[in-house]
């Protein structure tokens, strides 16, 4: 039961490490547009980017490349890297978009969340399908979470919304942690 409940809090910290751009992001749109309409289009991307995660990890169970999942913890692992490479430049090429369409705001999500997908995907592939369910557990109240926030703070986000962005900073090395993870916990451990 305990390994339940590390796991989905691994799970929770891996998707808010990975969402707190987004936060920044959302708390951005939420000045400039519908409170509603954002937070909206926030949680549908989240929820296509871990349902595309959990096909993905579990589409990789039937296949023959099952001894290779460990392999991609490479992923998270070079992304995080990148962003600890980008935060040494001192650049960070995320801006607003200038629409309001909800579909805008879902692509826009979908495109900020790729960090999520390559940490969660390989998270899933590398556990049992029960570890799979509480991964996504923690992974879904992290981002209940992340939306209390964002509608907490709607009418505070000129405040907050600087703060949250000093956070993001450590999501590269909380990515860097989870490829580690997942190439030292998997099938390559045995290399």
């Amino acid at each position: 039961m305990i390994e339940h409940i590390l796991f989905a809090f691994s799970a929770a910290i891996v998707t808010i490490s990975t969402n707190i751009d987004n936060l920044v992001i959302l708390f951005g749109l939420i000045m400039v547009m519908e409170t509603r309409r954002a937070v909206f289009g926030f949680a549908a991307a989240q929820m296509i980017i871990l349902s595309l995660s959990l096909v993905i990890a579990s589409g990789l169970d039937h296949s023959r490349f099952l001894n290779w999942v460990g392999y991609l913890g490479i992923i998270p692992l070079s992304l995080g890297l990148y962003g600890i490479w980008q935060q040494r430049m001192g650049s960070d090429g995320r801006q607003l978009p200038d629409t309001g369409a909800i579909t805008s705001v879902v692509a826009l999500f979908l495109t900020l969340s790729i960090d999520t997908l390559a940490a969660m995907t390989p998270l899933f592939a590398d556990s049992t399908p029960a570890f799979r369910l509480t991964a996504l557990i923690g992974a879904g109240c992290a981002l209940a979470t992340l939306i209390a926030i964002a509608s907490w703070g709607a009418p505070r986000a000129q405040v907050l919304g600087p703060r949250f962005a000093r956070l993001d900073r450590i999501a590269p090395f909380i990515m860097v942690a989870v490829g580690l993870y997942i190439l030292v916990n998997s099938p390559t451990d045995v290399l």
